[in-house]
């Protein structure tokens, strides 16, 4: 009784432990924007994923590259708009160019994450683009369009050159990450609109708010799901002892094998003068062995096992018989096979059995042989 209960609740603590990780993770992604390390990093040398992207926008050399050469590739990418103002916040229809130093001939895979609420993650700027020569490229300008998303948006780039990622080695890829921001300008004075006779103003869908509020709330995202997956483990674990209950009371009256600790039970075919000889069960029963053959199944270890591993045992699992004096084990054609020693014996036909030989069953029954003889 206790140790399934001790595996009940360490399973809940476990799944109560990934359920609160899981929910933490879209808590914080939901408030800090678009996840920047849930899709697959670039391989440039495996052309089975994407085909070359070429930016959308023109570039140029502009300048030689402010960062030190080397065998070691590296990147640096900076953003800036074309009004006096500068900084990284663009307005209406502000363009903007993307700058980015390589050190290095290689090549430029560019990510744009738009912001939270999205429907889509992003799109590829540009992928396994081969840059020809080292120096700062200038992308640009770019416009923003009719439907550009307000927010907070993220340029990621990964540069690949000489064997190796940047600033990651030849394995690892470590990304450089540009955040910029698009606002819309005002929108142009709409025209009066003609007096018309005033209706009754339709009331705010506050229900339907606060009801998205109390889904989105930190503490119902913990406490939801792991109450559903307690409730349905609970329910799991009472049919389950309902079932072993059940078992027990139907097999209580009916002897299954014969026990040396029992000899006041009466087995199928009576045994007379010394048992030839005897299996040990993991608790402590023993099966006794006579001199026909005997076939050992579900029922032999139904006393010794829970009703999971008890499923993996064949109604006939193997036979043991006797011949000149030697016993000999064989494998019934079981569901989950037989090992003696540690060895499978499926389909390998009678094997002689050695006193202190380890018979398994399908991994979940160990009995020992043992020879009176």
């Amino acid at each position: 009784m206790r140790r399934p209960v001790a595996a009940l609740i360490f399973a809940l603590a476990v799944l109560f432990a990934s359920l609160s990780a899981v929910a933490l993770t879209y808590v914080c992604a939901y408030a800090m924007g678009a996840p920047t390390d849930n899709f697959t990093i670039p391989d440039p040398m495996d052309d089975t994923q994407h085909n070359e992207i070429k930016p959308p926008v023109n570039f140029i050399l502009h300048s030689t590259t402010a960062l030190p050469s080397g065998e070691s590739p590296d990147v640096v990418a900076t953003i800036h708009g074309t009004s006096a103002e500068g900084g990284d916040t663009f307005t209406g229809g502000e363009q903007w160019y993307l700058d980015v130093d390589v050190n290095m001939p290689g090549w430029l895979y560019i990510y744009e994450y738009y912001p939270p609420g999205s429907d889509d993650q992003g799109r590829w700027i540009a992928y396994k683009w081969q840059v020809k020569e080292q120096g700062r490229w200038r992308f640009g300008p770019f416009r923003p369009g009719e439907d550009e998303l307000e927010g907070q948006h993220i340029y990621r780039l990964f540069f690949y050159g000489n064997g190796q990622w940047a600033a990651g080695g030849s394995e690892a890829q470590r990304s450089h990450l540009v955040f910029w921001n698009y606002v819309k300008g005002p929108e142009e004075p709409a025209q009066p609109a003609q007096p018309t006779t005033p209706s009754t103003p339709e009331q705010p869908a506050a229900a339907d708010n606060n009801l998205l509020k109390f889904m989105t709330n930190p503490l119902f995202l913990l406490i939801a799901p792991s109450a559903i997956v307690i409730i349905v483990l609970l329910a799991l674990y009472g049919r389950r002892r309902l079932r072993e209950r059940n078992y027990t009371r139907k097999t209580a009256q009916q002897p299954l094998v014969e026990l040396l600790e029992h000899p006041g039970i009466t087995p199928k075919a009576p045994l007379h003068g010394t048992a030839r000889a005897v299996l040990e069960l993991p608790n402590g029963l023993k099966i006794r062995l006579g001199e026909e053959s005997e076939i050992i199944g579900r029922a032999h270890v139904a006393r010794s096992l829970g009703l999971d591993d008890l499923g993996m045992i064949s109604k006939q699992h193997f036979k043991i018989s006797f011949t000149d004096g030697k016993a000999f084990i064989e494998d019934m054609g079981s569901a989950n096979g037989t090992a003696v020693n540690a060895v499978s014996i499926r389909n390998s036909g009678p094997l002689e059995l050695k006193d202190g030989d380890v018979i398994e069953m399908a991994g979940k029954a160990s009995l020992k042989f043992r020879s009176n003889h």
